[in-house]
């Protein structure tokens, strides 16, 4: 019995351990988090298309070299008027330019649209950087508060083994009754199955970290920081500017209104006339080969052709298929206004809940560390009367079972404060500045 209680109160610490920051587990998750890493490259895809190139308003050139070769056997053919072998030798080349000088004010319009996806783009890599951060910071603070629980629990387990030690003692004497002796063990083992139960709760909680950090899932740590209790007070009319201006929900709704404005712009770019040129020039040598008669004819000739055209087109009618999509882009600009209301309606009211319940978490964090020191108090004295048998077991047990879940609620109120907290500063658009180095 004694073996398994020590076996319980060394299994965390049997193991060598790497020690673990909160800064240092947020520069680990941000390089190696795969959400990150997607993003990053989906926003440089979208930083590569963001050019003149694919707005179209450069020129277009396109160069082509053909060589042919061919021979024809006549020699045997009574019916052809040469009678020889007749090679021909051809090389082409040719050179074209194709621009489009103006369309509309369409490309314009392309070109914004481009930097309008590489901005939101942008946004959605910040936005992944944000759920990174307040993933980890609640992960790696839930592993404290699993760690805190189990020492808890050890403690208690540490206690009640000396206790039993004490009475098995007296009983072995004559000076304690069996009733005791047995109610000090029935406890110390449920005591010691929660702790077994706890000690899982808190690899778990290491296992998902490590998954989010992109290390090995069994990979072990000890945690340096505590969890940060500091209360800070926030103005909600600093906190709702600062959620209208740097939320990235709410921007990235605006990107796609802008994105729709070109949209509109594009689908007006027809109703303008399309103004084009084409200019070129093409090279041809050919050189021909037909037997004895070779020597008596020129049979080399060479040509350059130059050419350029200027066009101006201008759609007049086409049924109404243009008015019909110049109607449904703007009918899409007005979606996106409305969602553009409704998501910062939306943000707006999940600020309003999480600041409420922010404030409320800072009133029950005092009120349960409060309550935790008088439980722990209380606890210690009710050992040592206990020990002078001024109260017996089962009142023990009582003050006992008050003073984990005490401690429990302490820590809980505790982790519960600092998730308030983080959802402000991601909700705000400030989490990121709030954990750079």
């Amino acid at each position: 019995m004694k073996k398994i209680i020590l076996l319980l109160l060394l299994s965390n610490i049997l193991y060598g351990q790497d020690s673990l920051s909160l800064m240092d587990a947020i520069k680990i998750g941000l390089w190696k988090n795969y959400n990150i890493q997607i993003s990053t490259k989906k926003q440089n895809i979208n930083k590569i298309n963001n050019n003149w190139t694919n707005a179209g308003a450069l020129p277009a050139i396109n160069l082509s070299v053909r060589k042919e070769e061919s021979l024809s056997d006549q020699s045997n053919n009574p019916a052809s008027f040469i009678q020889q072998e007749l090679r021909s030798t051809s090389i082409n080349g040719s050179v074209n330019l194709s621009w489009t000088l103006f369309n509309g004010f369409a490309i314009r319009a392309n070109k914004a649209k481009l930097r309008n996806l590489e901005e939101r783009s942008s946004n959605n890599a910040t936005l992944s950087i944000e759920n990174t951060i307040q993933g980890i910071i609640l992960q790696y603070y839930n592993c404290v508060l699993q760690k805190k629980r189990l020492e808890l629990l050890q403690k208690v387990v540490r206690l009640a083994n000396n206790r039993l030690e004490y009475l098995q003692t007296k009983y072995d004497i004559g000076v304690s009754s069996k009733i005791d002796l047995l109610q000090i063990e029935n406890a110390m083992l449920t005591d010691s199955s929660n702790l077994i139960m706890q000690e899982l709760n808190y690899n778990n909680a290491i296992k998902n970290l490590n998954l989010t950090l992109g290390k090995e899932i069994e990979t072990t740590w000890n945690f340096t920081d505590e969890i940060d209790t500091e209360i800070q007070l926030f103005s909600y009319d600093n906190l709702k500017a600062s959620t209208l201006a740097d939320n990235t929900n709410i921007k990235n709704q605006y990107y796609n209104i802008q994105l729709a404005k070109q949209d509109i712009r594009l689908s007006k770019a027809v109703f303008y006339p399309m103004i084009s040129v084409n200019s070129g020039a093409a090279y041809n040598e050919s050189t021909y080969d037909i037997g004895e008669l070779s020597n008596s004819m020129d049979n080399t000739g060479e040509s350059l052709n130059y050419f350029a055209n200027f066009s101006v087109n201008f759609r007049l009618f086409d049924g109404g298929k243009l008015y019909s999509t110049l109607r449904k882009v703007k009918v899409q600009k007005e979606i996106n206004d409305l969602q553009y209301e409704k998501v910062k309606r939306e943000v707006l009211h999940q600020l309003s809940l999480i600041n409420n319940k922010y404030n409320s978490r800072i009133s029950a964090f005092s009120l349960n560390q409060k309550a935790f020191k008088i439980a722990e108090t209380n606890y210690f004295l009710a050992n040592d009367k206990k020990n002078r048998g001024v109260i017996n077991s089962f009142m023990l047990r009582d003050i006992e079972i008050a003073f984990i879940n005490s401690g429990i609620n302490a820590q809980q109120a505790a982790y519960n404060l600092v998730e308030s907290k983080i959802a402000l500063l991601k909700i705000t658009g400030g989490i990121i500045q709030s954990y750079e180095q």
